[in-house]
């Protein structure tokens, strides 16, 4: 039976005190006037004594019909404007990752206290250099991470430390959504040295990991799709002393965004894990309990209410988000960004021996029959279903099979491989990696026409190509070790001679 409890919102308001109420208004710079900015004006209007002052950014036409939507008393183009201005209180830093460093940096260093949307850095060495400007200075930094600010979160917390799963052995966390294909490199979130999926959506695993994780994390499996200096999937597992750890995020796909923690009495399910409003909690025993506790306001405004909290205390420094962990957030992913795989002229090497190699003495409708079904059996041992297609060079399909669950989608992905194969006389695997090493092939990962990724490979006769076997549905390099193992399983070749391209 599936308990439901409900936590009202006026139990999760914290009371105000005579003395807040009656304090100075808190003024409020903005440097950025995106989407993320808007959001936080937004939420900001529920903020007692508190006023949004200031805007700033690079066009005015821009800043203007931000001032129409949320009213304020300055608009500046420019950032150095906004922190020159000796009535502005706090800076919410809404730029693009890589320009958080310096602005933050700067902001402090002009008093002003720093409130940085996630992450706060691109790694752990400027999120250390941050860390000690604000100690120095004694001026407040907080990386804005409101899933920790949720009441849902709070909620979750203070039952873990109660026991209600026993102690924590695993936490397996994921957040991945589709970015078009038009946006991509048109949006900073998919800019070589700010961009890709772990900066993006992973800082929230790393938010939730390190709040029950202790200890120096340690790689023990990563696979990443990293593609243009921009990683687009990334599934990683990780140990801690008090645990594993699993992080999936990718800008390629769509999956449910949340978390899932295992104990040793049971395990606690966290939808919505970058803006939690419930949790479920399963018992060893069976007993299954529902906790909703919604948001207060908005899931923005946790965060905002702690922050001038803090500020108005004279606080330098979150209890909840301090520096410690936000440095230790930005290790957890250079530890996963640390294990992404270097590629180099040897695995080329690899790749074109495989291509000289599982050759065909020839190549009959029964041959590509009799590779086909192979797949389609190896496959199997695989977690996902595939597609598999074999299409000679006249352009006649010889062979299909479309698992259940596989769509047309796939069918454009395998004619985008093949097409690698044709215009580069390798495999896509081969396009893959050769684009990764000096980017000649990177104009063609938002062509339409190609997909540079593994799963597609020439049948060769005698030197002569004959055909080309495509696979998608697996991932980070599987669809090539897939067909590669049915390959040598037909030609009576031992796959060991490939090991370090199936590894």
């Amino acid at each position: 039976m599936n308990k439901i409890i409900h936590i009202q919102k006026q139990e999760l308001i914290k009371k105000e005190t005579v003395e807040r109420m009656k304090g100075k208004i808190m003024r409020w710079g903005i440097l950025g006037a995106g989407n993320i900015a808007h959001r936080f004006a937004a939420s900001l209007q529920n903020v007692e004594n508190t006023e949004l002052y200031a805007i700033s950014g690079r066009n005015m036409d821009k800043l203007n019909a931000f001032a129409e939507q949320f009213p304020c008393e300055k608009k500046y183009q420019g950032y150095d404007l906004l922190l020159a201005d000796e009535n502005v209180d706090a800076v919410y830093l809404a730029l693009p990752h890589g320009m958080h460093k310096e602005w933050a940096l700067k902001a402090l260093k002009a008093g002003k206290a720093v409130l940085c949307e996630k992450p706060a850095t691109v790694n752990e060495q400027e999120m250390q250099e941050i860390a000690d400007i604000s100690g120095q200075e004694r001026v407040l930094f907080m990386e804005a991470m409101k899933s920790r600010f949720e009441p849902a979160y709070i909620e979750l917390k203070k039952q873990i430390e109660a026991g209600v799963i026993g102690t924590i052995e695993r936490i397996d966390t994921s957040v991945c959504f589709q970015i078009p294909a038009e946006m991509r490199g048109k949006t900073y979130h998919t800019m070589p040295g700010q961009g890709g999926a772990l900066l993006d959506s992973g800082i929230y695993c790393a938010g939730l990991i390190e709040d029950f994780l202790k200890g120096e994390p340690v790689n023990v499996q990563t696979y990443a799709n990293y593609y243009g200096g921009i990683d687009w999937y990334v599934d990683s597992l990780l140990q801690f002393d008090n645990g594993q750890c699993r992080i999936e995020v990718g800008f390629d796909r769509t999956s449910p965004r949340d978390a899932v923690i295992y104990g040793t009495e049971g395990k606690i399910h966290l939808p919505d894990l970058h803006r939690p409003s419930k949790f479920i909690i399963t018992k060893n025993t069976g007993e299954e309990e529902t906790v909703e506790v919604p948001y207060v306001h908005d899931d923005f405004y946790g965060q905002i209410d702690h922050f001038c909290q803090l500020w108005r205390t004279g606080r330098s420094e979150s209890p909840i988000m301090t520096r410690e962990a936000m440095i230790r957030e930005a290790h957890i992913l250079d530890t996963v960004r640390n294990a992404f795989t270097c590629y180099d002229m040897d695995d080329l090497k690899v790749l074109e021996e495989q291509e000289e190699v599982l050759q065909y003495p020839s190549f009959t409708s029964e041959d590509a029959l009799s590779l086909g079904n192979r797949i389609a059996q190896m496959a199997k041992e695989y977690d996902r279903p595939v597609a598999i297609r074999i299409q000679d060079e006249t352009g006649l399909v010889v062979f299909q099979y479309m698992m259940d669950g596989k769509t047309e989608k796939n069918e454009m992905y395998m004619l985008g491989k093949r097409q690698c194969v044709l215009d580069t006389a390798h495999s896509s695997a081969w396009t893959y990696i050769a684009g990764k090493i000096d980017s000649c092939y990177e104009a063609w990962w938002n062509d339409g026409k190609h997909a540079v990724s593994g799963g597609a490979f020439p049948i060769r006769v005698n030197g002569e190509r004959k055909a080309v076997v495509m696979v998608s549905g697996l991932h980070e390099g599987k669809d090539h070790e897939l067909l590669v193992r049915a390959l040598c399983a037909e030609l009576n070749v031992s796959a060991r001679v490939f090991r370090k391209a199936l590894g």
